[in-house]
């Protein structure tokens, strides 16, 4: 048989995934501090106005047209007393 061994012994599934969460974590650390630290571009500011001017509008009402009023009659017909239906006024 042979006698031969390893001497570096290879990480576990668990170290190395702890490894790999533990430098993307302190990536998405440094990269929000940079996002913060950033100072605001004077490209992306818009100006504000450099005045407000004032204006004032006057509204006169006028009175509005006379209109004639129509009249209309609304007239319902219908059988009383069906005795087929059991309806009775």
């Amino acid at each position: 048989m042979n006698a031969y061994q390893f001497l570096a012994r290879l990480p576990s599934n668990g170290f190395v995934a702890s490894l790999v969460t533990l430098v993307v974590s302190s990536w998405f650390l440094v990269a929000a501090g940079a996002i913060l630290a950033d100072p605001a571009s004077p490209y992306t500011q818009r100006p504000g106005p450099a005045f407000r001017e004032v204006i004032t509008v006057v509204a006169k009402a006028e009175a509005a047209p006379q209109v004639t009023r129509a009249r209309e009659t609304i007239t319902v017909v219908a059988r009383r007393g069906d005795p087929k239906r059991g309806v009775s006024l």
